[in-house]
């Protein structure tokens, strides 16, 4: 009997032992399929993506005004300038375009207005910025970083309504001999009078054909610019101011690519000078326009990008850089294993930075929430 019944114990401490076996295999399982599920869910939320390859244009932006040969008419007395033509049309050479009361009206049919045409074909405008003087005959035909920046200052009083008249009059004055000039400028009364005179003189009586445009009538002061033609199709150049903080690395005659800010499109150009301003405050760059970029002359003033080259680098989703110790960096896998690498943002495009210190085809973590040095990311 005795001998039964340790058998009995012997069973239930085995099945015991048995059972208890079971539970701890049965919970190491659980553990290694929680341990597993846990990963998985890291590696997952880490979205694991190759780095994208894309070209990157190094640029420097600049301030720019562009100048082609253009064409003034000067009032020799104030009054109210009547357009025919709209502001930015292109005209024919010969057309009217224009009529000037003296007295101050702007009907159109007045007897005494006097009628303007343009000397040229070319792009209208009726507005004055005081760096006409670069686009006579002289200063056009030998522009230079160093005039081009000597008469922006003189332009700026000018602008004020300083020093305009008497500039613009002792350039004409000065050009007014040149037979090469003839009919480029309409300087004073007397030119303008003679130019009138040629295409049909004042307006006696008759009856204007062409209705008012949207461009309004405004004032004008005796001595002054009341409009010019820009010849489009002349030779066109760009001189580009370059902050202090940039550099210019190119040099004469060589090839530039020139794009608009804001803008499409890009242009071609040579350059022709490049100098250091005075007291270093940047740099000044001259540059001929040889193809595209047709905008920059309908305007005076830019803002020009000067794409300097291109390079392939690497780009990534913006959250996955992330700071460590105050540096900039990524986690890469690098055999199943993330591993923290530095690298310098240099750009953005689309909404993906642009890196140094990463190749494209890398295996970058894109979201690195949990992510840490020497973590193993899935069965990678």
């Amino acid at each position: 009997m005795g001998t039964e019944r340790g058998a009995i114990r012997e069973k239930r401490k085995q099945q015991k032992w048995l059972r208890a076996l079971i539970i701890g295999l049965g919970f190491l399982i659980l553990l290694g399929f929680l341990y597993k599920s846990f990963w998985f869910f890291l590696t997952f939320c880490a979205d694991l993506r190759v780095a994208a390859a894309i070209k990157w244009e190094y640029n420097v932006t600049g301030e720019a005004w562009s100048f082609q040969r253009e064409y003034t008419t000067v009032t020799d007395q104030g009054g109210t300038l009547i357009p025919i033509v709209n502001e930015g049309e292109r005209v024919s050479k010969g057309l009217e375009i224009a009529r000037l009361n003296y007295g101050g009206g702007d009907d159109l049919r007045e007897a005494g207005n006097r009628r303007l045409y343009s000397q040229v074909a070319g792009i209208l405008s009726y507005e004055a910025d005081g760096l006409e003087m670069v686009s006579m005959r002289r200063d056009y035909s030998n522009l230079t970083v160093a005039m081009i920046e000597e008469r922006l200052a003189q332009a700026q009083p000018a602008r004020e309504g300083q020093g305009l008249v008497g500039i613009l009059q002792e350039k004409m004055a000065s050009e007014a001999g040149q037979a090469e000039d003839q009919g480029g400028q309409a300087a004073g009364a007397g030119q303008a009078e003679a130019q009138a005179g040629r295409q049909g003189g004042l307006a006696s009586g008759e009856t204007p054909a062409p209705a008012q445009p949207a461009t309004e009538p405004k004032a004008v002061e005796a001595g002054g610019v009341v409009l010019k033609i820009i010849d489009n199709l002349s030779d066109c150049y760009v001189y580009i101011r370059l902050p202090a903080n940039e550099t210019a690395p190119f040099a004469v005659a060589d090839s530039v690519t020139m794009r608009l800010v804001g803008g499409d499109g890009s242009g071609k150009g040579t350059v022709l000078e490049r100098e250091i301003l005075p007291g270093e405050t940047g740099w000044g760059v001259l540059v001929k326009l040889e193809a595209g970029l047709e905008p920059i002359r309908h305007g005076r003033r830019h803002e020009v990008v000067l794409i300097l080259g291109s390079q392939d680098k690497a780009a990534v989703e913006r959250g996955a850089v992330t700071l460590r110790d105050g540096e900039q960096g990524v986690y890469l896998l690098q055999g199943g294993v993330a591993h923290w690498k530095r690298v310098e943002i240099v750009g953005e495009e689309n909404g993906r930075l642009i890196l140094d210190g990463l190749a494209s085809g890398d295996i970058v973590v894109s979201r690195p929430w949990f992510i840490f040095e020497g973590m193993r990311l899935g069965n990678r």
